[in-house]
């Protein structure tokens, strides 16, 4: 099975919250081009918690989010 990414950017983060919450993983891109890997605990509309592999939390306000990025299983 393949992987398809999808990117989904900070303007268009509240509608896709519920997807977002559900993903086992995503990569959160900031503005500054620093990319982070974890589970997504919360989402509203003034900022997002992500918690790392390595159990840390890390909490944002969406105008450092440039985009969220997740996989889904292709069907080949």
């Amino acid at each position: 099975m393949g992987k398809r990414q999808i990117r989904i950017h900070r303007t268009k983060l509240p509608d896709h919250t519920f997807e977002l919450l559900q993903s086992p993983a995503v990569q959160v891109v900031l503005r500054n081009r620093i990319v982070l890997a974890g589970v997504l605990k919360e989402l509203n509309g003034e900022s997002l918690q992500l918690q790392d592999f390595r159990a840390n939390h890390h909490t944002f306000p969406l105008e450092q989010v440039e985009e969220i990025i997740y996989d889904v299983e292709a069907a080949y």
